[in-house]
């Protein structure tokens, strides 16, 4: 199809009309002109009658009907044939270009069947006038045969051209089927170039100018076939496929004369066509391969060209080759050695996934490796042996390594080798294996592969047959061998001497043989012995008596069985059936074949005859033990024993059994044995037999041969001879005593059991024998003979009947007569069956039957069966007929039925088989049928396949004759012409007078409406009785069927278990519901479906002519009448056509409704009137509106006419009549009405005034509200057109409707009155969109401006809205109860989208007016603008979302329920948004200071949202949308800080919480920018104190530490930068009180990054940080004690409890002392600093007073501790004055003092010129206990302490009497003390320096007393000085030995202590002596030469080696006599420097 050019209709716009074309794409036919067209059935009707099988007769001279003699034909008579043939095809020809279209594509066909037809008589009369003129060879007078052939090319010629000038008519197929055979090779050259040149067009013209030679040159040109492909491209592919069809008929027409040039590029090109060229070859791949297979079907050599362009284009062509060549005829064709070459190379050259590997396997499988026709090999014997090496090369080198077991590769589907590696996906290892195998076991390479088939000659072979080591051509076939590979071991059994030598196979092949077993390739084991047997028929012994061979044949039959070796003879028979499933294999069966062939062919002439061949079988096969239990022997047993019976040579099998049989039975063997074996059967064992169990189904050949011979060994024994006997003697004798009898009489070496006799045996067998088995009545007959056997006269005894009764007389015997009773009758049944039907049906259960092979089973003929039917019949009267079996009946005297004849031999013992009752044809023909299956195996067979139709010899005169005379018989016999009626008018014409009346118009109409309406109400009656009926029927089809309580016996078989016999069937009794039929009810179903039948029969009926004719009149009137109005539209024939639209109206009814052809006509005359008459009429609209009110069901009908806008005046009038019609049911019908009316164009046309609008409106208004909230989903279509007029109302003149309709809106919205889709259309309407995303100031702007121009709504409007809805909201928010307890929500939820856009564009639109005009008006006070601005969206939002209260009673109304949450969170939202917007508009047009957008709404918030009571499902809504506002751009001030504080005081604390998130994202540092200045304002004061609050308030709010991004964490975290130097001392005290009160002590501990923030923030505030030059905290210092008062508060709070640890305690005091350290107040002088730095001291060690002692004392060395690492110099006076004053224990004092003096002189201190004043000022010895105090002091080792004490005393009375005071307690303190360590070895230093200033002071008075006390104080020093300088302790018992411990002082002291003991023993020699003055000589005692002796002996001692120079100095100065008391300062000065540099505390002594 394809549209065809637009072109404008008058009707309306341009439409595409679409035109149908062929398939070529040619334009179909013109409809303008197709209507004069004859049609195509015609045509072939006409055609028809045409006798062209007369014409046909007459040309050939045909006389009779089938009295044709072409060979009297005359060259004459041929001329004028050919003549009258060419006329014939031109006249047809013309018929092709006259009906040359697309719709006479059939009729053309038949017109190209008739050329074909034409040329194909002809062509068959002139191929036999050939035949016959060349026979005669006479001379052709007067028209030679040359002549003659010119003219019939000629004619074929022309004939052609007319059919390939007729393209895409489809007759290009007949072209294909044309007898090109008949035409000359020249004419074939050139048809074959011009069908090339198709599509040039000038065909006739290159006939003329072309000659044959020319057209063979330009063909074998190569770029004619360019051109061919091009010419191919422009057909379609039904046209490609018939031409390269033709061309391949061409290609094999000719069968004698070829010209292999014609063939060969035919073939090519179709090959290039189909394969090479990429543009085609997918079309035609399989064509092509059909095509050349037909080719080379007729011309088997073209094979070779093929291969040869394959092997060039593979590349191309790829995996499409395999398909072709599979295609091909590969059996015809003989492959040179050239080409066996190629193969070879890509066979052995190529992988096995490359292509040319594949195609040469494909090739190889596809040759034929058979016997030609004359039964010779189709290919030379050569070739097969060198594909087989072939083969063998190719498989060592792919798969040498990948071995593959003989049961994998043959358990695979035998499929082809193309099938394997396309369809079944295997690898190509896998299938390589496959095909060689295939292959090599097709090839011919044995020589019994040419002699042993049947009808096969014997082909002369060689002699000498190579041998495998000798033949270099067999190395391959050697290294295989050698590498035990299963292909090589057939080959070598196949090929070489080891298969062809007796001696040779069994010397080595037996082993090759064993391979192939053991690797499971069984069906080529099958082929080994097929090929090898042979040699050993005649001598068997070689291979019977070898155990290996023996071995390999057992596990054969093993694999293929799928039993493991062994299992059957381990178990017993019955186990081994259950085991084993499967009996036997496809091998055993393939090698049953075999064995059945090699039988077929000994018993040929010169053969080694069949009982050779049975038994060597049969002995190597029961040559194993247990043979019998071995399914797959049994098989081949079982068929060996029927070929036997077929060949009557059961001698041979029965002697070998028996043999075996009585070596089974303890005959011929050993007494040990033979007693073993009876023990066995004495314990209840059955006597062994092949036939184990009681009788075999299967087997039944097999059991037949083994009964016969048990049947002589019971025969021979005598053994049933004396059991009859004993029987017949002894009346009483059961069989089993008769039995014991006769074992005892005969002394048999062992007797059978009851079982194995001979009577029970035959009867089990004839039970379980398949019906249809030949042998079945053999089988009885056997039994009978026993049965029936009279055996009196034997013994003398007279005639007592017959014994066989006698062995059936217990239970089980009873039960087995009556199962024989019943079996026979189910045979007799069975072959009465048979002989009815043509196939017999085996039975299912008894056996496989012949047709399971897989091959049409054989059919008995009637005859046999009806036979079969008699005796087994006269078998059950035998059975059952007790009477005759007895001795007194006379057998000639019973009735005829009883065949006496045959009783009579069976009574008297005559064994003689009635072999008239075996079916031998049947066992002959499935003995054909085994060996066929073994001939299938190894004969080849090759018929072409079905795609291959190989065309006919058209030249053939026989065959030409026949097929003329064959064409002639299958023409139709012609038509004979139409008959033709005269017609008569059907219906009556019109008058013209009839046009102008009203009255006689609607009369005429009238009357033919009723028949159509009766006709309707006829066929809706049909309808409802048709409905009834089906109604009924399936009311009474439940009832035809029943179920009934029936009960029935079931007899349930068992076989027993664990060797026990079954005690019977067993009985079940069952109760079911069954199925029954009532037959009332299917007759009365019967009756129904007659009559629903009658019923539809009725209604299929063609209506009646008056029906038809009263249609045809009516339409006429009608069409008569709209025709006369067109052509003169008056009043009078108006008014006409009006009364008839309404009369037909009139008549439409629910009946012409329903009946489709009926509606059909009322429905085109209402529509053609109507458009006529009635559409834009305005007199006719409000009739048409009340019609179709009336009755709905013709809205549909009617509404096409209804045209409102025809009658403006009604206009309204009409809309409120439809309005007032509305309901939910009739909305299609509203729908329809209301599109009529075109309200846009109404108000453009009529202007109506603004009263009649706003009627209108409200009409419409009630219409919208009155389908409520929510309108159906039926009536949302007029729903939607309302929707629409109400936007057009508003729209039109606006705004004078807009007050109306935003009042209409808001009042039923209120209510729920109205659906949310009417604010969606007004808001649209008015230019209000929801905005897709949130925009910034500038965008929206923009946007604002931009769009101003398409503003409905003006400024002043804007706000007038606002205004409006403010006070209409706030007034119903208050106007009813529900209003006030639940919110406006709770009714406005539907409508809240809508709302919200309308309130967002109001606000928005407002604030870009008031923008605009700020930007107008410079002078305008921005501040008061935002101010008014915020006042009106409060006002604006206030009845949506804030508390009112009512004035009345108080009481306060919440904005909304908690299941109104998520709408009001929206409205929340959109408030925000408002908000933000005002923020961003304004924020960069304040002044500083002035109050922004953010401050007014956060002052709105504290003032209207934080209520006490205030529910937190609102509170939530406001918080989740506020926190969405940009709060850092928020500047607080002294009033809202003060309203959060209120907040926190008294409001829901979510109210706090969110305004404490948001006054933390502050920007804080520009807030209190001012703080920075010199003289910052009050109210930064205040603010930065207000923080600080804030900040303490919110810590403690794990909400707001815990969240994400926390905001109160970023603000404690610029704690540092800021100004808190300005919050004063009250303040911070009451924020550590807050602290105190509200945060747990443990906050000083807490690792969170709040608590240490919140820390940092107290110490920072306090002044604690380091000081930055700008910030002077005036109020530092108390700031910073109660800071550390509340931090020892807490560390003491939690040491107390027990929560903390004393290592925690340690670094938290360290880290407050450190604090102490660096804390530096600003302005102050020394002593001040010196104060407030000590009270922070007293705060800190104050925590060790209130401390536990174990606490207090841990402190203490703390304490100690971080004296000595972090302080020393003049810092450490503060500390030292805080521990005089804050420690309560005198320990604690004591050690603190004592720390603080040592590290005060600590090394690098910068005050160490300050000497001891410092020191002395600093330090306070507490007055109230001084005592304990200096006990305390000497006890700790507090020497320095001492000393500043002493130095005290001396300072505050410089008197001699305190002097001596203190020099007695020096000494005093001096006897005391013992330094416990080195460390406080020097600090005597002093004291002995005091001791000696105060002597020598004391000295100086010349007072004898005073200096008598000196010299005791002195003496005492000596000796204490003595004792210190001791090596040892000289306390305790060993002390006094000199054995106490070594002394803790250090080397240096005790020189010091030597030495000033030295120095005093000199100067103070006795109590009374004191040297005060220097002398000349200094005299000394022997205490004080001891003294100097041992200070001088000192370096001699090795640790005072260091020294020797101290010494040495000191013994100098002590001996000087120059030297006295006076210079004993000196002297220690001399010491101490010497000894003690770094000693600092030692300076003031030097």
């Amino acid at each position: 199809m394809k549209p065809s050019e637009q072109k404008p209709s008058s009707s309306g716009p341009a439409s595409g009309t679409w035109t149908l074309v062929d398939e070529g794409g040619e334009e179909d036919e013109d409809p303008e002109t197709s209507w004069l067209l004859l049609n195509e059935d015609d045509l072939v009707i006409l055609l028809s009658q045409f006798p062209f099988h007369e014409l046909f007769q007459h040309l050939l001279g045909l006389k009779a009907k089938d009295d044709y003699s072409p060979e009297t034909t005359r060259p004459q008579e041929m001329m004028k044939i050919f003549a009258f043939a060419n006329s014939l095809v031109e006249l047809l020809a013309v018929g092709l270009e006259t009906f040359n279209r697309a719709r006479y594509r059939q009729f053309v066909k038949r017109i190209g069947y008739m050329i074909r037809m034409t040329l194909g008589y002809v062509s068959d009369h002139w191929a036999q006038f050939v035949s016959h003129s060349r026979g005669l060879g006479l001379a052709q007078q007067p028209y030679s045969v040359e002549k003659l052939q010119v003219e019939f090319d000629e004619l074929f010629l022309r004939a052609v051209l007319h059919v390939l000038k007729a393209k895409r008519l489809g007759i290009w197929l007949f072209m294909s089927e044309m007898p090109f055979g008949t035409l000359s090779v020249q004419m074939l050259w050139k048809l074959f170039y011009l069908m090339h040149q198709v599509e040039s067009g000038n065909l006739e013209k290159l006939c003329v100018a072309l000659p044959p030679a020319e057209c063979k040159k330009q063909l074998q040109d190569p770029e004619h076939f360019v051109n061919f492909e091009k010419c191919l491209s422009s057909m379609n592919s039904s046209e490609e496929i018939c031409l390269l069809t033709t061309f391949a008929q061409m290609a094999q027409a000719r069968r004698t004369n070829v010209d292999e040039d014609f063939i060969k590029i035919i073939v090519l090109e179709i090959y290039e066509v189909s394969y090479v060229t990429l543009s085609t070859r997918e079309t035609f791949s399989k064509v092509g391969r059909e095509l050349l297979g037909a080719i080379t079907a007729v011309h088997p050599e073209i094979i070779s060209i093929l291969l040869d362009r394959v092997q060039d284009t593979i590349d191309q062509v790829g995996m499409v080759s395999l398909y072709l060549f599979k295609e091909l005829p590969l059996y015809l064709w003989r492959p040179f050695a050239s080409e066996i070459a190629v193969i070879r190379d890509w066979l052995l050259n190529y992988n096995l996934t490359m292509v040319k590997n594949k195609l040469a396997c494909v090739i190889l499988e596809g040759l034929n490796w058979g016997f030609g026709e004359q039964g010779t090999l189709h290919l030379d014997r050569a070739v097969h042996a060198e594909v087989a090496l072939m083969i063998l090369e190719a498989y060592q080198k792919y798969l040498a390594q990948k071995p593959y077991a003989g049961l994998l590769s043959e358990s695979m589907k035998q499929v082809s080798y193309l099938a394997s590696i396309v369809r079944y996906g295997e690898t190509p290892e896998t299938s390589f294996n496959q095909w060689a195998w295939n292959l090599i076991l097709r090839l011919k390479l044995h020589k019994n592969d040419y002699g042993i088939q049947q009808n096969c000659p014997t082909v002369p072979f060689s002699s000498t047959v190579p041998d495998m080591t000798e033949s270099p051509t067999f190395h391959p076939l050697l290294k295989a061998v050698k590498a035990g590979m299963p292909i090589g071991c057939y080959l070598a059994l196949a090929m070489t001497a080891v298969g062809h030598s007796i001696e040779k196979f069994c010397a080595e092949g037996i082993s090759l043989l064993g391979i192939l077993v053991h690797s499971r390739h069984l069906r080529t084991v099958v082929h080994v012995l097929d090929k090898i047997l042979p040699l050993f028929y005649p001598c068997q012994y070689y291979l019977l008596k070898n155990e290996q061979f023996l071995s390999h044949l057992l596990l054969f039959l093993h694999l293929d069985s799928g039993v493991p070796q062994g299992v059957t003879q381990q178990v017993t028979h019955k186990v081994a059936q259950h085991l084993t499933g499967a009996s036997h294999g496809d091998n055993v069966k393939l090698l049953n074949s075999m064995i059945q062939a090699h039988i077929s062919v000994s018993t040929q002439p010169n053969e080694v005859g069949p009982v050779a061949v049975l038994e060597f079988w049969v002995q190597a096969l029961i040559s194993q033990h247990l043979w019998y239990r071995e399914q797959a022997i049994l098989f081949l047993m079982d068929h060996l024993c029927k070929t036997a019976f077929e060949l009557m040579q059961e001698d041979c099998v029965q002697k070998l059994l028996y043999q075996q049989h009585k070596n089974a039975l303890g005959y011929h063997c050993d007494r040990s044995l033979l007693s073993s074996l009876v023990s066995w059967i004495v314990a209840g064992n059955i006597t062994p037999s092949f036939v184990e169990g009681l009788a075999t189904p299967t087997q039944v050949w097999f059991a037949w041969t083994v009964l016969n011979v048990e049947s002589i060994f019971e025969e021979d024994s005598q053994l049933r001879r004396v059991v009859e006997g004993e029987l017949v003697i002894n009346s009483a004798f059961t069989p089993d005593q008769a039995l014991k009898k006769a074992q005892a009489q005969l002394k048999l070496p062992i007797v059978p059991s009851l079982q194995r006799l001979l009577i029970y045996r035959w009867a089990h067998q004839a039970l379980v024998t398949p019906s249809d088995h030949p042998l079945l009545p053999l089988i009885w007959q056997k039994f009978f003979l026993l049965y029936l056997h009279r055996p009196g006269p034997q013994y003398g005894l007279p005639i007592d009947g017959c014994i066989g009764r006698r062995f059936f007389q217990s239970p089980a015997h009873i039960n087995l007569l009556k199962e024989m009773k019943r079996r026979l009758m189910e045979v007799a049944d069975f072959h009465h069956a048979a002989s009815k039907a043509l196939r017999v049906p085996a039975e299912g259960s008894e056996g496989p039957s012949a047709s399971q092979a897989g091959t049409p089973g054989y059919l008995t003929s009637p005859e046999l069966h009806t036979e079969l039917v008699r005796l087994f019949n006269v078998y059950i009267l035998w059975l059952e007929d007790e009477n005759f079996q007895k001795g007194d009946t006379y057998i000639p005297s019973l009735p005829k039925h009883y065949d006496i004849h045959r009783l009579a031999k069976v009574m008297q013992n005559q064994q003689d088989l009635w072999m008239e009752y075996l079916n031998m044809e049947r066992i002959h023909y499935e003995f054909q049928e085994t060996v066929g299956l073994w001939m299938q195996a190894t004969l080849e067979s090759h018929s072409p396949p079905c795609s291959l139709s190989v065309q006919l010899d058209v030249t053939d005169p026989l065959l030409a004759k026949e097929r003329v005379l064959s064409n002639l018989r299958k023409h139709e016999a012609p038509q004979p012409p139409l008959d033709l009626h005269p017609m008569r008018p059907p219906v009556p014409v019109i008058s013209s007078a009839a046009l102008l009346s009203q009255k006689d118009a609607t009369q005429l109409v009238r009357t033919d409406l009723n028949l159509l309406q009766q006709q309707a109400r006829t066929a809706a009656l049909r309808e409802s009785q048709q409905v009834a009926l089906d109604s009924e029927l399936l009311d009474t089809m439940p009832k035809q069927y029943i179920n009934r309580e029936e009960q029935t016996t079931l007899h349930l078989e068992c076989r027993g278990s664990g060797g026990k016999k079954c005690q019977g069937a067993a009985v079940v009794t069952v109760q079911f519901e069954g199925m029954h039929k009532n037959e009332a009810i299917s007759q009365h179903l019967h009756v129904l479906r007659k009559e629903v039948k009658q019923l539809q029969a009725e209604a299929a009926k063609p209506p009646s002519l008056h029906v038809v004719e009263a249609a045809v009149h009516a339409e006429n009137l009608i069409t008569a009448l709209v025709n006369a109005y067109k052509l003169q539209p008056t009043p009078g024939v108006q008014k006409v056509g009006i009364s008839l639209f309404f009369t037909v109206v009139d008549y439409v009814s629910d009946e012409t409704q329903r009946h489709p052809p009926t509606r059909q006509f009322f429905t085109s005359c209402i529509e053609i009137l109507g458009q006529v008459f009635i559409s834009g009429t305005r007199s006719e609209c409000r009739k048409v509106l009340e019609t179709i009110l009336k009755n709905r069901r013709l809205c549909s009908l009617l509404s096409p006419f209804f045209t409102p806008n025809a009658a403006p005046t009604e206009f309204i009038q009409l809309y409120e009549k439809v309005v007032k019609f509305l309901s939910e049911d009739n909305s299609d019908m509203i729908f329809m009405l209301l599109t009529k009316f075109d309200l846009k164009q109404w108000l453009n046309a009529t202007k109506p005034p603004l009263s009649d609008r706003t009627r209108l409106l409200e009409s419409i208004h009630l219409a919208l509200t009155a389908w409520g909230l929510e309108p159906d989903e039926d009536i949302l279509m007029p729903f939607n057109l309302f929707c629409k007029h109400w936007t057009y109302l508003l729209l039109y003149q606006f705004p004078d409707q807009y007050s109306d309709i935003l009042r209409l809106l808001m009042q039923s919205s209120a209510e729920q009155l109205l659906s949310p889709e009417c604010w969606k259309a007004t808001l649209r309407a008015l230019g209000c969109c929801a905005p897709n995303c949130q925009q910034g100031a500038a965008s929206a702007e923009s946007s604002v401006l931009q769009s101003s121009q398409d503003v409905l709504l003006s400024d002043k409007q804007v706000t007038e809205t606002i205004q409006w809805l403010s006070d209409f909201f706030y007034k119903l928010r208050l106007s009813t109860l529900d209003f006030k307890s639940f919110g406006l929500f709770s009714k406005w939820s539907p409508y809240m989208a809508d709302m919200k856009t309308l309130l967002g564009y109001l606000v928005k639109r407002l604030l870009d007016c008031e923008m605009a005009r700020l930007a107008q008006d410079p002078s305008a006070s921005s501040k008061t603008v935002l101010q008014s601005l915020h006042s009106v969206i409060i006002q604006l939002f206030k009845p949506w979302i804030l508390v009112l209260e009512d004035n009345e009673s108080s009481q306060r109304h919440y904005p909304w329920l908690e299941s109104d949450a998520v709408v009001a969170l929206s409205i929340v939202h959109l408030f925000t948004d408002c908000i933000n917007s005002l923020h961003e508009s304004f924020k960069d047009k304040l002044l500083p200071g002035d109050d922004g957008a953010l401050r007014l709404h956060l002052m709105h918030y504290c003032e209207a949202c934080t209520a006490p009571r205030m529910p937190e499902f609102i509170l939530y809504a406001f918080h989740s949308a506020y926190r969405r506002l940009p709060w850092r751009d928020l500047h607080p001030d002294q009033m809202l800080m003060e309203a959060f504080f209120k907040v926190e005081r008294g409001s829901p604390k979510s109210c706090f919480l969110f305004l404490g998130s948001v006054l933390c994202e502050v920007n804080w540092v520009s807030v209190l920018s001012d703080a920075w200045s010199p003289s910052p304002r009050p109210e930064t004061r205040s603010m930065i104190v207000c923080l600080l609050f804030m900040m303490i308030l919110l810590a403690k709010e794990d909400e707001l530490v815990d969240q994400a991004d926390s905001p109160l964490l970023n603000l404690l975290g610029q704690t540092s930068s800021l100004s808190w130097h300005l919050v004063d001392t009250v303040s911070y005290q009451s924020v550590l009180g807050y602290f105190s009160s509200h945060y747990q002590p443990a906050i000083i501990l807490a690792k969170e990054s709040s608590a240490e923030l919140i820390m940092k923030l107290l110490r920072v505030s306090a002044g604690l940080s380091i000081p930055i030059d700008s910030q002077k905290h005036l109020d530092a210092v108390p700031k910073c004690r109660a800071f550390t008062h509340q931090m020892v508060q807490f560390l003491s709070s939690l040491e107390q409890n027990g929560k903390i640890t004393l290592a925690a305690l340690e670094k938290e005091m360290s880290k407050l002392l450190d604090d102490i350290i660096v804390f530096n107040p600003p302005d102050m002088d020394s002593q001040t600093r010196h104060m407030a730095l000590s009270s922070l001291f007293m705060e800190v060690l104050m925590m060790m007073n209130n401390a536990t002692i174990p606490t207090a004392e841990f402190l203490r060395g703390s304490v100690r501790t971080w004296i000595g690492q972090k302080v020393h110099g003049l810092v450490v006076l503060p500390l030292l004055t805080a521990a005089c004053q804050s420690l309560a224990s005198v320990r604690h004092m004591a050690e603190t003092t004592e720390a603080c003096i040592t590290a005060y002189f600590k090394e690098g201190s910068l005050n160490q010129n300050l000497g001891w004043g410092p020191i002395l000022v600093s330090l306070q010895v507490p007055e109230l206990t001084i005592e304990e105090f200096l006990q305390e002091c000497l006890s700790l080792g507090s020497y320095l302490t001492l000393y500043v004490y002493l130095l005290q005393c001396l300072n505050s009375e410089q008197t001699l009497r305190n002097e001596m005071k203190v020099l007695l307690i020096l000494s005093k303190w001096l006897e005391q003390v013992y330094p416990s360590s080195a460390q406080e070895e020097a600090k005597l230093f002093l004291w002995w320096h005091q001791v000696l200033q105060l002597s020598l002071m004391q000295t100086e008075q010349c007072d004898s007393v005073l200096t008598e006390s000196v010299v005791r104080v002195l003496l005492m020093l000596q000796s204490r000085l003595s004792l210190l300088a001791e090596e040892r302790l000289g306390s305790g018992i060993l002390g006094a030995i000199g054995l106490g411990r070594k002394s803790p002082l250090s080397n240096r002291f005790r020189v010091v202590a030597r030495g000033m003991a030295a120095f005093l023993s000199v100067q103070v020699p006795s109590e009374d002596q004191i040297r005060l003055k220097p002398g000349t000589e200094l005299h000394l005692t022997p205490k004080a030469q001891q003294a100097l002796t041992a200070l001088e002996s000192l370096p001699s001692s090795k640790q005072y080696v260091d020294y020797q120079d101290q010494i040495s100095q000191a013994a100098q100065f002590i001996k000087h006599p120059g030297h006295c008391l006076q210079d004993g300062k000196s002297f220690l000065a001399l010491l101490v420097n010497g000894l003690y540099p770094e000693v600092h505390y030692l300076d003031n002594i030097r």
